[in-house]
Formats: structure tokens, sequence, C-alpha cells
């Protein structure tokens, strides 16, 4: 992939989100940390003490289990969309290329939020999985990547 100087790559997954400038050349990205958000991660039973709910039918014996609220998915989901808000600012107030790498669940629920506005000027969407401190991996992985 071509990637301009001076190009943004926003790295997004369910805990945190970094922000990359590429001091490289286009062939040859080279990836510099600028931002970098985490979400604080606490236990399950921080989030929520109660029990599966259950459901009796009055006529008959039967008896059913609800699933239980995966409260650490809703608290990943709530970070993702606070990230699309940064990701509309950053894409707001620069007119640089930017390239969003998303794991594949946060880049659904980010396209889903995105406007189509910020839509149209991303160079690309990647369904990756990167970690904030792998700036080399993720460089590597632009300059390979074809789509």
């Amino acid at each position: 992939m071509l990637l301009r100087k001076e190009s943004l790559v926003v790295a997004v997954d369910g805990t945190r989100m970094s922000i990359f400038r590429n001091i490289g050349d286009a062939f040859d990205p080279e990836l510099k940390l600028i931002e970098e958000y985490r979400s604080p991660t606490r236990k399950t039973s921080e989030l929520g003490t109660d029990r599966p709910g259950r459901t009796f039918q009055s006529k008959s014996l039967r008896r059913a289990a609800h699933e239980p609220t995966d409260f650490q998915q809703q608290e990943e989901d709530n970070f993702v969309i606070a990230a699309v808000r940064k990701i509309e600012e950053i894409a707001s107030e620069s007119r640089e290329d930017l390239v969003l790498v998303a794991a594949p669940r946060a880049l659904g629920l980010i396209r889903k939020n995105l406007s189509p506005a910020t839509s149209a000027q991303l160079l690309a969407e990647i369904p990756k999985d990167f970690g904030a401190d792998d700036a080399e991996p993720l460089a590597r992985m632009l300059a390979k990547y074809q789509g």
C-alpha cells in the first residue's frame, strides 16, 4: 500500500486506540506513535453481579435461563464508540490520508457509527487486530497490504 509521508494510521481494538504518523517513505513506512488511549480494564464482578435471569411458565413445569449479559463486551463497545468520535475529530481537523486498522468486531461497530463523510475520507479500512505497541509489525503489514 502506498502510504504517503505524514499519513495517519489509527489502530483500534476493544481496549486501546493508537494514532500513528508515517515518518517514512511511501513504500517503506515508518510509524511514530502520536497519541494513545486505553480503556480501564475492570473485572466482570466490578461491572455487574446479577445472575442470569430465569423464566417460569405458569401452565407447565418448563423453565428457561437467559443468556448472561457480557459486561466486558459492553465496555469494549462503549470504548470503540468513543474512538469513533475521536476518528471523526481527526478526520475533520486534518487533510492527511487516514488509514483505519481495527479488530474485525471493532471495525464493524466503527463502520456502523462513522459518518459517511469520514468513511469517504478513509484511504483504507483494514480488519486486523494490532496492539498499541505494535508499530513495526503494523508498518510491515501496511507496506505489503494490497487493498
